[in-house]
């Protein structure tokens, strides 16, 4: 992976933890950029299915428009879910209890664990400030009873 795009993509994860900080936990301020960056990850020839949690399937052929960026964050929520908000879960001992957990720590170990290509760090991005905005617990919440913002 280029270095450079990860630092890239944890630099847009901590600038989205303060607007999602500053916007009182309104995700739609992470969808929006899921979106934004959906549109022109596409527009570069990526392929959508390389770059979401390979347990979620999202219907192409049935439905040709992309995604919106509440169903992708959805996606990776549910997938990181358990990691996240069980106290044994190596995803949140690394958010609560390493101190400073960044964007760029965040996005490399989703990425990992999740086995995604390199491409998909921008993508992951979104998630990553996600988590960090919102904390534990309100992320596991919104998890929980996904009737999101």
């Amino acid at each position: 992976m280029i270095q450079s795009d990860i630092q890239k993509a944890g630099e847009l994860a901590e600038q989205l933890d303060v607007k999602l900080r500053n916007s009182n936990g309104n995700l739609s301020v992470i969808y929006y950029k899921l979106e934004e960056i959906l549109i022109n990850y596409r527009k570069t020839g990526g392929d959508l299915e390389l770059v979401m949690p390979s347990i979620y399937e999202v219907d192409y052929e049935f439905n040709r428009t992309l995604p919106d960026g509440r169903s992708i964050w959805i996606a990776y929520a549910d997938v990181l879910h358990d990691d996240l908000c069980s106290q044994n879960g190596a995803l949140h001992k690394k958010v609560e209890m390493e101190n400073g957990a960044t964007g760029i720590s965040i996005i490399s170990y989703i990425m990992e664990q999740l086995r995604l290509p390199p491409s998909s760090a921008m993508i992951v991005a979104p998630v990553a400030g996600s988590i960090l905005g919102l904390g534990v617990k309100a992320f596991c919440k919104h998890g929980i009873d996904c009737g999101c913002n």
